[in-house]
């Protein structure tokens, strides 16, 4: 199967890029940077740039697009919302554009399980209403918006999928925690948290667990057109802070920073990701083994003693 995987070079991306490389099937990575490591053919293209895109998924016969590329840092969607929009938002569309044009079998675009907002009823399933509060929740809604118009105008297989903060090996956008956290543990200090976000809940889920869950849904037959993916265990960001110091056997408490920039916080959530994990019988990586993985691959690539 030739399987087009935007964002390659992303988070992610990389490792669902990885292991489609891994089953056996034909990978082509677009982004507008190379991942040095990737053992398949990548190129360098600009989401929004529809022609070159097009004229990719059409030269390549790509059976699936696997769509990642997108604007993922809340702060950095805060900062400056109308390339959110256009990144997020048309990206999103150049993509099932090209899809449609080369008649792709089925389209898998990533979305978030932000579009949510805040929700008064809690585990939120896949037909809660959307309630974006933010620049990057609303560009997430757009891109979720064009995945159900092309679903109806066109009859297109498109799946939209919504997973909750995901981490793993990698991940080197350091504003996020457990990036944060393994920087801060390899310098002997406490794990940081900003400021108000002690009592937010959030789920993790681990991302080679979503690269698994992504090759499914693109490889399977599904019964639904979105997918929530999480662990169903929602928690405190200072539980989740004091899980990876106990699993990591760090003696450092966690540490209070500034949040970088004012945009709002969802305080509450709690997403349901049944869906997802009784349809394909899908047993998630626990948080404790996730994370001594995760510190471990660190350790290897920055050259750190594992613990």
């Amino acid at each position: 199967m030739n399987v087009l995987i935007t964002g390659h070079s992303g988070f992610i991306g990389g490792h669902t890029a990885d292991y489609f490389t891994e089953m056996g099937h034909v990978v082509f990575g677009v982004a507008r940077s190379f991942n040095l490591a990737g053992a398949y053919k990548q190129y360098s293209l600009d989401i929004t740039d529809f022609d070159s895109l097009s004229r990719l998924v059409n030269e390549k016969c790509i059976d699936v697009i696997m769509h990642f590329a997108g604007k993922p840092i809340v702060a950095d969607c805060d900062q400056d919302p109308f390339q959110a929009f256009l990144v997020n938002g048309l990206g999103t569309a150049a993509a099932l554009d090209s899809a449609r044009y080369a008649g792709v079998k089925r389209v898998v675009v990533v979305e978030t399980d932000k579009i949510y907002g805040i929700q008064e009823h809690t585990p939120t399933n896949e037909d809660a209403a959307l309630k974006p509060g933010s620049p990057y929740e609303f560009s997430k809604v757009l891109a979720a918006a064009f995945c159900e118009f092309y679903r109806n105008q066109y009859g297109m297989n498109v799946i939209s999928v919504r997973p909750v903060n995901v981490f793993g090996p990698n991940d080197y956008s350091f504003t996020r925690i457990v990036p944060a956290s393994m920087r801060n543990i390899f310098e002997g200090k406490g794990i940081p948290i900003h400021e108000h976000a002690a009592a937010v809940h959030r789920d993790f889920i681990y991302v080679k667990d979503v690269a698994k869950m992504m090759y499914l849904l693109a490889t399977e037959d599904t019964q639904h057109s979105i997918y929530n993916l999480s662990t169903n265990n929602s928690m405190s960001i200072l539980e989740f802070a004091k899980r990876i110091t106990t699993a990591l056997g760090h003696t450092v408490d966690p540490i209070i920073i500034k949040k970088p920039g004012n945009y709002p916080e969802i305080p509450f959530q709690a997403i349901d990701g049944s869906r997802f994990l009784n349809e394909f019988d899908f047993t998630c990586t626990p948080l404790e083994e996730a994370m001594v993985e995760t510190y471990r691959e660190y350790s290897e690539q920055f050259n750190i003693s594992v613990l």
